[in-house]
């Protein structure tokens, strides 16, 4: 197996839109899993900060990922678009940034 790295980020949700944008990820479309998966990530969390509205998601994923091209594909086109009311978006992205690590413990 390839050497992993993680990265994390934030997004905005839409206020009242939380219980939706759960209901959404629990019936994730298996193309999407099988592309997110097919891409090299190995880990995928999203938790909320209701008070804020902001996501925070996590990701492990092989440090020869080819998350790049996942960008423009056509079912991570179609989930854009399906999410697209219940995040805060920027044109047909969800804005987001990056997060830096403060801390890290390992065993």
């Amino acid at each position: 197996m390839s050497d992993t790295e993680t990265i994390a980020f934030a997004l905005k949700l839409r206020p009242g839109m939380a219980a939706e944008y759960k209901a959404r990820h629990d019936a994730l479309w298996p193309e999407m899993k099988a592309m997110l998966l097919g891409s090299g990530i190995l880990h995928y969390e999203i938790y909320l900060d209701e008070a804020s509205h902001t996501l925070f998601a996590h990701i492990l994923r092989r440090t020869d990922h080819t998350m790049p091209a996942n960008r423009t594909n056509p079912v991570m086109l179609r989930w854009r678009a399906h999410m697209a009311d219940v995040l805060e978006m920027d044109g047909d992205m969800a804005v987001s940034w990056p997060l830096e690590k403060m801390f890290e413990l390992k065993a």
